[in-house]
């Protein structure tokens, strides 16, 4: 498995203008919606319930939001960059940029962990960090991961 193979690329956001970290998950909840055939609802709800949590913002300008969805088939992925920043209540106080939603099937524990385990090793990397946030569309985005996502 690898992260560009899991991301839907209808749910690709290259400059998100929301007002909150709520906001944004209620519009990547819609998108995700529709590719996956759950109700948006049912997704926001799993990833509001999560970040209530404590926030899935892990520093350095990168929140990675997850969960697992009741119904959902397989693991999905939807990315976004905002270009001037989202305030998601980082651990750094510094707003995000770049955005990975990662959800899972209720059952899935494994496959669920490596990805999430996978993007903060790829996201560690400052230079790939950097050229994820230039990308323009889906295939620049996909193209920086191919050159550094192995398969877990």
């Amino acid at each position: 498995m690898k992260i560009r193979d899991l991301l839907l690329e209808n749910c690709f956001f290259t400059d998100v203008n929301v007002k909150d970290k709520w906001q944004f998950f209620k519009e990547i909840s819609a998108c995700i919606a529709k590719e996956v055939g759950l109700s948006p609802e049912k997704i926001e709800e799993a990833l509001v319930e999560r970040e209530k949590l404590g926030t899935t913002a892990v520093g350095g300008g990168i929140a990675i939001p997850h969960s697992r969805v009741e119904g959902l088939e397989k693991i999905v992925i939807a990315a976004a960059i905002s270009r001037k920043g989202l305030d998601f209540e980082a651990l750094d106080k510094k707003p995000v940029y770049l955005i990975f939603v990662v959800l899972a099937p209720e059952n899935e524990s494994s496959l669920y962990l490596k990805t999430l385990a996978q993007l903060a090793r790829i996201l560690k990397q400052e230079q790939v960090k950097k050229r994820l946030l230039e990308a323009k569309d889906i295939q620049e985005f996909k193209k920086v991961l191919a050159e550094i996502d192995y398969e877990y």
